[in-house]
């Protein structure tokens, strides 16, 4: 009569596994029975929680942007609060805002996803984007009388544009004609850009 063994095995026994199995083994990112794996320790360049928020909620960007602008803008010489500044505002999908083609960021974006802008005569549409000084943003001259382009240019008026932005709205043209400063930004003028890193250590 075979008799079924209590024992289990310990923990540094070793088992022979299928080389099927093997394969799996290696894939996986943490060891075997920690469920997820230990979360790496955040790092790299950082707002503190109230700046971070405002410029979310005025970009309407999530975290994974807003870290990759903070990266771009740490790596680049100068002032990091004044190339944060500039990352954020010539995204392709701000300056539309800007411009007054646009009635929101979210519209804006959706607008430049759907192919209704060119940049320098080419079509762009991605809304992360980031237009160079000089270049020229215009809606696609048979999409100027559609409704969204049409109400917004409608209730735009000449002196809404930053001092950084040439828009003409009869050729439905804005021009980059410099980099953005921070104070010359609206929705950043009453945010202070402190970029630092995760600790709370000045960049």
């Amino acid at each position: 009569m075979a008799v079924r063994s209590t024992v289990r095995p310990a923990p540094d026994d070793v088992f022979p596994l299928h080389p099927a199995y093997g394969f799996r083994m290696r894939r996986q990112r943490h060891p075997v029975g920690v469920r997820g794996g230990p979360r790496p320790a955040p790092g790299g360049p950082w707002l503190d929680d109230s700046a971070r928020h405002q410029v979310r909620a005025r970009y309407e960007l999530r975290d994974r942007q807003l870290a990759r602008a903070l990266v771009a803008a740490v790596s680049q010489p100068g002032d990091s609060a004044e190339n944060l500044a500039g990352q954020l505002e010539q995204r392709m999908d701000a300056l539309v805002h800007r411009a007054g083609f646009a009635r929101s960021m979210n519209e804006a974006r959706d607008l430049v996803a759907h192919n209704t802008f060119t940049v320098d005569g080419g079509k762009v549409n991605r809304p992360s984007y980031l237009v160079r000084p000089g270049q020229t943003i215009q809606v696609r001259p048979e999409r100027q009388c559609r409704a969204p382009v049409a109400v917004a240019m409608a209730g735009h008026t000449p002196a809404d544009p930053p001092p950084y932005l040439r828009v003409r709205p009869d050729e439905g043209t804005a021009t980059l004609t410099r980099e953005p400063q921070h104070g010359d930004v609206p929705p950043l003028r009453d945010i202070p850009l402190a970029v630092q890193t995760i600790d709370g250590g000045p960049l």
